[in-house]
This record gives structure tokens, sequence and C-alpha cells, in this order.
């Protein structure tokens, strides 16, 4: 039996993190090659937001802005057109004369994947996958030097 200490992360941890390496993410594309991908990052878009409490749209674009800024800079998209899909795969609630917002009852594995993300920093989680994955780099390019590999020609 696995020790607890040694187990995997959860699969939206994961993916998550395998996400923030990559640029300029298209939802559209990942809605229809990866939709698990897709609905990780709705449900790490949906951490901006208290269940419970409403949002003006002003609230929930500052919101976004931060998340698309920072944990989803991966996105190849602007606050708008998130909050857009965040409202139809209801994650969020807009009310009928859409000025106010609330936490919304996404499909199961979105809701799955929100649950797994909850509480954890996913600012710090994106910049530490894009750490981690910068130093693997820099040690491969100084090992190929250190083989001769990158000295140019005599």
């Amino acid at each position: 039996m696995e020790n607890a200490t040694h187990s995997r992360p959860p699969a939206a941890i994961e993916r998550f993190s395998a996400l923030a390496l990559r640029r300029e993410v298209s939802l559209g594309v990942l809605l229809s090659t990866h939709p698990r991908d897709f609905a990780v990052v709705l449900a790490a878009a949906a951490q901006s937001f208290l269940v419970g409490q409403g949002f003006s749209e002003r609230e929930v674009n500052e919101c976004l802005r931060a998340f698309v800024d920072d944990a989803g800079s991966m996105l190849g998209t602007d606050h708008v057109e998130l909050r857009r899909w965040l409202v139809d795969f209801k994650v969020l609630h807009r009310d009928g004369y859409g000025r106010v917002y609330t936490a919304g009852t996404p499909a199961p594995e979105i809701a799955q994947f929100t649950r797994e993300l909850s509480g954890v920093d996913l600012a710090e989680l994106a910049r530490d996958a894009r750490a981690s994955e910068a130093a693997r780099r820099a040690e491969r390019k100084a090992r190929w030097q250190t083989a001769g590999r990158g000295e140019g020609p005599a």
C-alpha cells in the first residue's frame, strides 16, 4: 500500500500544472480536443468566486482579469470571453438582468475539479510549474553544452 505522504496530487492539480506551461491556449480548441483540460481551466477560474456571494459584472471582470493575468496566463483569451464560457457552462449564474453573478451548478466533472482545486494557490502552483520547467530546460542545455554539442564551428 502506498504511503499517504507519497500519494499523487488530485488530477485537477496535475493537469493545471501541465497546462500552466502552455501559451495562448484557446478555450474553444481545448473544449473540442481535451474536454477534461477545459473543465480544469473552468474549475480553476471558478476559484475566484466564493459560493453564496453575489458579484457585480465589474467585480466578476476584475476577478477574471486577475486570474488571466496570473494563474491563467496560459490562456489565449481575455476576461470577457472567459466570463461567457463560465456562464455558458453554469460555473457562474447570472441573474435575469445580468447584474448579479453567483456561483452556479456546473457539470459534475467541473464540480469535482473545483473541489480538487479548492484552497490551492493556483498562481503559486503555475509559477512553480513554470520555474521547474525553466530549471529542467536550463539543466538540459547545460548538459548539452558540456557534451560539446553547444560549441559553434571552429
